[in-house]
């Protein structure tokens, strides 16, 4: 009987077991997004961000784990040290540009995507988008017309 209940007990970690965890999982986050933002910054000559209140989309209890999980904030702090480092452009547009609901190939404004909307087609020219490709597309067009770097 006394066999069982040590068994028992060493199915559970202990709190620095968990720890250990914890600390490999988040060297491993950082070392990949120190790769990725290294990659990014040598392979482009700017690189184009939307403006997120973190904090803010921190307080969906839908999203909150993904987000934090990524570490959003700190892979943006990584890429901006190191394109100040190598000379790079870093460049912003605001939170509230429709990035994702204006077709990048006519312009047409469909007011009527919500988050669970992934693909969509547009009514007026029939492009279809994914709509995280085409919001990196409207978030490249709006950095660059924002830094009158369209047409040159």
């Amino acid at each position: 009987m006394c066999m069982l209940k040590a068994y028992k007990y060493r199915m559970y970690p202990t709190k620095q077991q968990i720890a250990k965890l914890h600390e490999k999982i988040a060297n491993q986050r950082n070392d990949f997004q120190h790769k990725l933002t290294s990659r990014l910054i040598s392979e482009n000559q700017a690189i184009a961000l939307e403006t997120l209140t973190v904090s803010g989309m921190l307080k969906n209890h839908k999203l909150a784990q993904s987000i934090s999980d990524v570490s959003w904030s700190s892979f943006v702090t990584k890429l901006e040290y190191k394109a100040e480092w190598y000379g790079k452009s870093i460049l912003r547009i605001g939170q509230f540009e429709p990035s994702t609901k204006i077709c990048n190939v006519c312009g047409y404004h469909n007011k009527n995507i919500t988050l669970a909307d992934r693909k969509w087609k547009c009514p007026d020219c029939g492009a279809s988008h994914d709509r995280d490709v085409n919001a990196a597309i409207n978030i490249k067009k709006f950095a660059l017309n924002k830094q009158n770097l369209i047409g040159i």
